[in-house]
């Protein structure tokens, strides 16, 4: 099992909150350690195989067991920014930098046996963080699906360049694979798993105030 964690995105929506960007964050909960560093931990107690896309000039991502991969930031997706990260020779998971995982939501991914398409997260408002939407938090699949998945990329981002859509890409491609309508929020638990606890993103300030563990005692 490769696991690529996504770091390379805009942070558009977080604007620079507490000066450092959302995957890095202070975590109370946890003796204050950053987001990051706490997922990288997860992770290496299931595999060597760890990668990391970040900015260029990321020095703060470098971490011991970790291949930092630095990006220009132009990938329409954080799949296609990854795309040469792939393993030809078993499973994909791609987890999204900015998400705060519990261990027992770590291990419901790492577990995933069946060699398809997967995706991991929340369909709608969660009852244990309060967040108003649902969530992508991560997504697996094989090498006997990349060359589905780079048709189904094309899709989405050539939608999403027209202006067809505009919902994030990892929603719309998981419709492409479920074959349900790309402007319409359908999940199917045929390629979707629900993970409705404190696992949540950080994509925004008030999603970071509000999570537990961004406070002492959470």
């Amino acid at each position: 099992m490769r696991v690529i964690i996504a770091c390379a995105g805009s942070q558009a929506k977080w604007g620079g909150h507490l000066g450092v960007p959302s995957h890095l964050v202070p975590l109370r909960a946890h003796f204050g350690v950053p987001l990051l560093y706490r997922t990288v931990g997860q992770v290496r107690e299931l595999t060597d195989d760890v990668h990391l896309t970040c900015p260029a000039g990321g020095a703060r991502y470098r971490l011991p067991g970790v291949t930092v991969h630095e990006q220009d930031g132009t990938a329409p997706s954080e799949y296609a920014a990854t795309r040469s990260l792939w393993n030809e020779r078993g499973r994909t998971v791609l987890l999204l930098g900015d998400v705060y995982f519990t261990d027992e939501a770590m291990a419901t991914v790492a577990g995933f046996r069946p060699q398809t398409y997967r995706v991991f997260g929340r369909y709608g408002p969660s009852k244990v963080t309060g967040t108003p939407y649902g969530e992508i938090f991560a997504a697996s699949w094989w090498p006997g699906q990349h060359t589905r998945m780079d048709a189904r990329l094309r899709h989405v981002h050539e939608m999403r360049a027209q202006g067809i859509v505009t919902r994030p890409p990892g929603w719309m491609l998981l419709r492409t694979w479920q074959g349900t309508p790309v402007g319409k929020h359908r999940v199917s638990r045929d390629w979707f798993t629900e993970i409705d606890d404190l696992t949540d993103d950080f994509d925004t300030v008030a999603d970071y105030v509000r999570h537990p563990a961004t406070r002492d005692g959470g």
